[in-house]
């Protein structure tokens, strides 16, 4: 109730707001006539007062374009003819941009839950679609002005769009356009009769305006054009590479081809079976050389949904793991596609975000792992407090479990880098490390010998929950891949969500067969649209309902899809997370937290 009455109040705020401007009589004073009429005194006040003018115009300015306003074209010339095409162009840009994301969020505010309600189901292809290539499309809205702008507002509201990424992008869009509207503003203030209008200055402003909308168009035609045959490209070199294979590989696909009956369980669940064929066709192709290439392998998210849906129990994820380390060895990767992840483990080791803090007599450490501290520092904080109170003389790491190089086939940078890790670890004392990331919890259970691994999901339903309040939510459960096989984990994530209120539904699968989120194996770098299908596969599966999952990384990739919580988001804010209020830090600024979160455990911990 208390929700409906304020947007009544702010509804009524708008209507007097637009009261106000036909009252003021500024709709009579926007006309080309009227700035004709009033260049001169505007310049000259511009002239002695540039400052309080800029402000008085982008005053102007923002709520006509916030609230559809008759006069915002005029606006847009004025800014030329005011403060020149330079200045005028960044006052603008800035100012519409600032108009459009107040319009977006005002038609966000009061419709998107009516539409939503009303029109859910056949609304989630569309969601996808924004979720898929939103910022593509919007980009080419704003960049070929077909469709009015304040259109584009109001339907971009009633989408799941980030408000952060619908201004930045419709800045970028609005640009070119913006610039080649304020120049032909500033050649319409330079006219000192009629006949100077057609100047040669004005003609080729004019033309530019004109001409615009065509060269955009084509040069987004090319754009779309070259990502196709980008595809296309990719998919052949994959196929066509190859080379002498290692023994591990040799053996992997020996045995893939030998038991493999190509019944077709795994090929019906994963998208790049679909494409490549059976683990055995795959195989097959590998020993005989017969054009199947060991480049496919970076097209496999290695979630092991082959391995689980096996009815011979084989691991197919073991053949694709020894593929990309036999690439690796031979040279056929091209590093620039993998830069991106390889830098971001680069930098969690690096000193600059890497840090031990284990204090004397500490025989356990809380690995939280990258993603993590950077994306939900509030969470990772609250996470340290309670476990230092739970454990006092707990300590803290932070560094990479190295899990990019080893998914990438990069193994004896991987095992080089881990064993450091390991054996610093164990020469400290410490017995026992607890994480907050299956990924970590992957690496530590396969390869931390005389380590103890469990999860703080674990820790926490031995020790108990925080005392925050209880709530009321409605969810489904997605289970990361890496942690397929480990029930107990399963059951100690749905003790805490039900422990806080959450009445959850499983997902078509069960735990033990569930889908990789997408992000997955560094699929995205190589065939993004791969990734993308299982983010969709996933929203899909949870029928328009909230997602809990307790990986960070998941909980990045599938809120492009869907809405998503972290499960300790939910332990310990769970007010805050199920109002909306509660946000997660999107890259670059996760860097920022993470340092931050070193600079608070330096001084916590004292060491």
């Amino acid at each position: 109730m208390a929700k409906h009455v304020k947007k009544i109040l702010c509804l009524v705020v708008l209507l007097l707001a637009v009261a106000l401007f036909f009252a003021s009589g500024l709709h009579k004073v926007l006309t080309f006539e009227g700035l004709k009429a009033s260049q001169a005194e505007f310049v000259a006040l511009y002239a002695e007062h540039p400052f309080l003018v800029i402000i008085a115009y982008i005053a102007i300015y923002v709520p006509c374009i916030a609230l559809s306003l008759p006069g915002a074209t005029i606006l847009g010339l004025a800014g030329g003819a005011l403060f020149g095409t330079i200045t005028g162009t960044i006052v603008v840009s800035f100012a519409s941009t600032a108009g459009a994301t107040i319009a977006c969020a005002v038609a966000r505010y009061f419709l998107q839950d009516w539409v939503q309600a009303r029109f859910g189901n056949r609304l989630e292809s569309v969601h996808r679609g924004i979720a898929n290539e939103g910022h593509f499309y919007l980009f080419s809205m704003r960049l070929i002005p077909v469709i009015p702008f304040f259109v584009i507002n109001l339907v971009m509201g009633l989408t799941r769009i980030p408000l952060r990424t619908f201004a930045w992008v419709s800045q970028l869009g609005m640009l070119p356009g913006t610039f080649v509207y304020v120049n032909a503003g500033s050649q319409i203030a330079s006219l000192d009769s009629v006949a100077g209008i057609f100047s040669a200055k004005l003609l080729f402003s004019f033309a530019l305006l004109g001409i615009f909308p065509l060269l955009a168009r084509k040069l987004l035609a090319i754009y779309k054009n070259s990502r196709q045959l980008n595809g296309s490209m990719q998919q052949s070199e994959a196929l066509q590479s190859g080379g002498d294979m290692g023994n591990d590989l040799k053996k992997t696909a020996k045995t893939i081809s030998t038991d493999c009956n190509e019944c077709g369980a795994c090929v019906r669940s994963c998208a790049f079976l679909q494409v490549y064929g059976t683990p055995k066709h795959i195989a097959d192709q590998l020993l005989t050389g017969d054009g199947m290439g060991r480049l496919i392998a970076f097209e496999c998210s290695l979630c092991n949904l082959c391995g689980a849906t096996c009815p011979q129990k084989l691991s197919p994820v073991d053949m694709f793991l020894d593929m990309r380390r036999d690439a690796q060895q031979a040279g056929e990767v091209d590093p620039k596609k993998h830069a991106t992840l390889l830098n971001y483990e680069k930098k969690g080791n690096s000193p600059i975000f890497s840090w031990y803090g284990i204090p004397e007599r500490c025989d356990t450490v809380f690995f939280p792992g990258c993603t993590f501290p950077g994306t939900r520092p509030r969470t990772a904080w609250a996470l340290v407090a309670y476990l230092r109170e739970k454990i006092p003389d707990i300590g803290v790491v932070l560094d990479c479990c190295n899990k990019p190089s080893h998914d990438l086939g990069l193994q004896e940078n991987f095992l080089k880098k881990f064993e450091k890790l390991n054996n610093h670890l164990q020469s400290r004392g410490i017995r026992r490390v607890m994480v907050a990331c299956p990924n970590c919890f992957k690496v530590f259970k396969k390869y931390g010998q005389g380590l103890e691994i469990v999860t703080v999901y674990e820790v926490i339903q031995e020790f108990g929950l925080p005392s925050t309040p209880l709530i009321e939510e409605q969810c489904m459960v997605h289970d990361p891949c890496p942690l397929r096989n480990e029930a107990q984990i399963h059951s100690a994530i749905r003790y805490l969500a039900t422990a806080k209120g959450v009445a959850f539904d499983e997902m078509q699968r069960k735990p033990s067969r569930t889908l990789c989120c997408g992000e997955g194996g560094g699929v995205g770098l190589v065939r993004p649209e791969f990734a993308k299908k299982w983010g969709q596969l996933r929203a899909d599966q949870a029928a328009g309902k909230n997602i809990v999952t307790y990986c960070a990384g998941c909980a990045n990739f599938l809120s492009r899809y869907t809405t998503v919580r972290h499960v300790l988001d939910l332990v310990f804010f769970p007010v805050e997370v199920t109002k909306g209020q509660f946000k997660g830090v999107k890259a670059p600024f996760t860097y920022v937290q993470r340092l931050l979160y070193k600079k608070k455990l330096r001084r916590l911990l004292d060491i």
